[in-house]
């Protein structure tokens, strides 16, 4: 029998332990280092928003849980670091899922934290509030993991089971659920830190050998690279320079050589002067990408003309529509530090054709009026940021165009929704990412069309007051899809449509507007808000910048 002392402490320490599974949740998230939640309280999840009020854990408060996946994206590509989004049951699921299948096909890690209806109901279809059939098997087809806990012990599990995701191979967004009759219950568990070790394959050295045998005999060997070779550009920078070969990247790939280095040949896989190149070298290596059509805008399939040797976390890329010749299950930097060693610097092909001046200049020889208009707009961009700027973009005819023409020296200063290709996507990833890092100079850069998806979370972007301009390439139309038209000889249709006065709606918000026509004061206005404490809309007049 106890003692009364021994007995009151035991009681206190159990008083203490006791809180809801809301709140350890919550607990656990802090304790793993997720510092930033985004997300809307609502019905189905106050128990989330219990634990929120006990914790350290930064909350914002945005206007669409769409904009809550698109921010916490952002955050995540900016720092390396994943953020959390909050969302209901039903509709807060499916507002998300958007953001899920961009941060999927562009292998951000994401965590989603859901509320579900009470268990006692699920897949009876009694009519409860926000009822979805199968809610975790709906999530289940966006994310990478997506698990449904119905204990505080499923809590932990599959909450180290997500986190654990987000760091292993190739990261993907995650998802867990908690029925909101679950949220309420109460547990003594102790919120817990978990291993926090990445896990990533290891090539085999034959796997390693059979790579550097085949770059070794090739006389025509290039390089094509992507965001999975992002943490390895010093590695990569010294595989080109000792092979002497030509290095193009995608647009998740961008700045893994400086621009002026000769062997970056850009991000140029949709110019046919580089498809031809492709065509031409005997082996290929591509490391960290996944070669598709969203990289190279023209076909389903590079023109390959030799041997492919392939570099990838994920083993789905190595036996895919461009199944290699060599594959190497491995993170970039572990498996290109592997096969540097065992190569000799030698002069070879790009010292032949002559570096990418020429292929540049081939390039650029074709661009319409259009296209130097919007050349000039990135350039006074480019301009207006310090050296270690970032751009978050949308899907936009001058995000295209700047996939390639915008110059980046290090890789995480362009951010573009490649694969799932998501208009919105803009703002609040910026937002994210300003939240992440507010000492870097982020900007966001958006078509009038694409603004207006994601525009009312301008009122977040008030209220947590950090500079961010916003620059809105206004040309009045769905200008990709309107240009797809005439190429294709339909007859237009719903392709223009009336927009806001956008200097009157960012003031109406309570930030800063302006509306510029030309490269100097686009420069200008941009100097201007990387100054204020807020966010500004600065609206270019693209037809301005053609004449």
């Amino acid at each position: 029998m106890r003692n009364p002392s021994s007995e009151q402490a035991f009681n206190f320490k159990k008083v203490y332990m006791s809180r809801n599974i809301g709140g350890y949740l919550v607990e656990l998230l802090a304790k793993n280092d997720i510092d930033t939640v985004f997300g809307i309280p609502g019905v189905h999840n106050l128990e989330l928003y219990r634990g929120l009020t006990a914790s350290d854990l930064r909350h914002v408060l945005v206007r669409h849980e769409q904009a809550a996946g698109f921010a916490a994206d952002g955050f995540a590509r900016l720092s390396g670091r994943p953020a959390a989004a909050f969302v209901i049951s039903g509709p807060g699921l499916t507002n998300i899922l958007t953001a899920a299948a961009q941060a999927y096909s562009d292998s951000v890690p994401l965590l989603v934290i859901a509320a579900a209806p009470v268990r006692a109901s699920f897949r009876k279809q009694w009519g409860v509030l926000h009822e979805l059939y199968d809610q975790a098997a709906l999530a289940a087809a966006v994310f990478g993991v997506a698990r449904s806990a119905h204990s505080a012990e499923d809590v932990r599990d599959h909450l180290r089971l997500c986190l654990a995701s987000l760091r292993t191979g190739r990261p993907r967004p995650a998802y867990l659920e908690i029925p909101l009759d679950v949220l309420a219950e109460t547990t003594t568990l102790e919120a817990q830190r978990f291993d926090a070790a990445p896990l990533q394959p290891q090539a085999s050295s034959d796997q390693i050998d059979a790579a550097v045998r085949l770059l070794t005999a090739a006389a025509r060997p290039l390089v094509i690279a992507g965001g999975g070779a992002r943490h390895a550009a010093a590695e990569l920078q010294r595989l080109v320079e000792t092979l002497d070969c030509p290095l193009v990247t995608t647009a998740a790939g961008k700045g893994l050589l400086a621009e002026s280095h000769p062997a970056n040949f850009g991000t140029s896989l949709p110019y046919r002067p580089i498809q031809q190149l492709i065509a031409a070298a005997d082996v290929v290596l591509a490391v960290g990408t996944e070669l598709g059509e969203t990289d190279m805008y023209f076909t389903t399939r590079l023109p390959l003309g030799g041997l492919l040797v392939r570099i990838d976390v994920d083993p789905v890329k190595l036996s895919d529509q461009y199944a290699a010749d060599v594959c190497v299950w491995s993170d970039a930097a572990t498996a290109l530090h592997s096969i540097n060693q065992a190569l000799t610097a030698r002069s070879g092909w790009r010292t032949a054709i002559g570096g990418h001046a020429k292929f540049r200049a081939e390039i650029e020889a074709g661009l319409d009026a259009k296209t130097l208009a919007q050349w000039s707009a990135l350039r006074a961009i480019k301009t207006a940021l310090p050296w270690d700027g970032v751009v978050f973009t949308d899907m936009t005819q001058i995000a295209y165009f700047g996939n390639y023409a915008y110059p980046v020296d290090n890789p995480g200063q362009w951010f573009h929704p490649s694969g799932y290709g998501t208009l919105g996507f803009a703002l609040p990833a910026a937002l994210g990412a300003k939240i992440s890092s507010p000492a870097r100079a982020v900007i966001a850069l958006a078509g009038d069309f694409g603004l207006q998806f994601t525009v009312n979370d301008l009122m977040t972007a008030v209220e947590v007051g950090l500079s961010l301009p916003i620059v809105v390439w206004n040309n009045s139309a769905l200008g990709q899809i309107r240009d797809d038209m005439v190429a294709a000889g339909i007859p237009q249709l719903g392709v223009s449509g009336r927009n806001p006065d956008f200097v009157a709606l960012a003031r109406a918000y309570g930030a800063e507007g302006y509306r510029v026509r030309d490269a100097a004061a686009l420069t200008d206005a941009i100097r201007t808000a990387l100054t204020q404490p807020g966010p500004t809309v600065i609206e270019a007049i693209a037809s301005s910048f053609e004449q």
